[in-house]
């Protein structure tokens, strides 16, 4: 999926918002919760990796606004050979001795050696 985070110029261009500490004055005016400035800064300079939806409802709390107002998610088109094969599990932390193939599920009687 592409993600288009675009939260810093939603703020300035919507709200005249420049700063961090601008937005975290804003948002615990508005709900009385306090977020940290280095955690609005991280979200102001760069796509966030994962963002708590608590966060994401202050934001749009304070600034009266949806997710989509900054936030844009788009499917990518799955390539040809990708759509025919399943995606495969590995697991990785299973010792080799103990893994079990053609079967769903290991059988729990081996896991007491």
């Amino acid at each position: 999926m592409a993600v288009n985070w675009k939260l810093k110029t939603y703020l300035v261009t919507q709200h005249g918002i420049f700063s961090a500490v601008e937005l975290q004055k804003k948002i615990t005016a508005s709900t009385g919760i306090l977020i940290s400035v280095q955690n609005l800064r991280s979200y102001l300079n760069k796509k966030p990796k994962q963002i708590p939806l608590k966060t994401i409802e202050l934001i749009c709390t304070s600034l009266q606004c949806k997710l989509s107002a900054f936030c844009e998610v788009t499917p990518q088109p799955l390539s040809a050979a990708r759509k025919n094969q399943p995606k495969k599990l590995a697991f990785h932390n299973t010792p080799l001795k103990k893994r079990v193939s053609g079967q769903l599920f290991p059988d729990p009687n081996n896991y007491g050696d």
